[in-house]
């Protein structure tokens, strides 16, 4: 196989990446502030959630997730407080100024699947979302390679 596989992923991470962010400034955000409220807008209403789970779920590394969710409750989009359970921990919640996006992300989030997958057909679709999501679960992450 010639293709450059991680060049091409790359090239349409980019091409995402503009496309959310783009979204996102009409709002004052970035696309990972978008992606996060419509992380916390989807939970059920009594799930915690801490910021290491925000951390994992967008393979985020500790310090990116602490300034972007610093800077998130600035703009009164969502409050951490104290697990009470364990002190060390903060539950993140949205406020109502991120539940009242919340309309928008899902439609732009929406339109950008579809266009993405309305161009394959329904077995490359299935592919395709299987292979996005077995491929990070095989690649091994910097860090644990740095161990070996």
């Amino acid at each position: 196989m010639t293709e450059n596989i991680m060049h091409l992923i790359k090239i349409v991470s980019n091409q995402l990446s503009r496309q959310i962010n783009h979204f996102a400034k009409q709002f004052g955000l970035t696309g990972i502030q978008i992606q996060i409220i419509d992380y916390l807008n989807h939970l059920p209403q009594n799930q915690f959630v801490y910021q290491r789970d925000i951390e994992r779920e967008f393979n985020i590394r500790r310090s990116t997730a602490t300034s972007v969710l610093q800077k998130m409750e600035e703009n009164q989009l969502i409050v951490r407080n104290v697990s009470p359970s364990d002190s060390r921990l903060k539950i993140v919640s949205v406020l109502p100024k991120a539940e009242a996006l919340q309309p928008q992300i899902s439609a732009f989030l929406e339109r950008s699947n579809r266009e993405i997958l309305d161009n394959l057909s329904s077995l490359q679709r299935r592919s395709f979302i299987k292979a996005l999501e077995k491929i990070p679960l095989k690649l091994k992450q910097p860090e644990t390679l740095e161990d070996e």
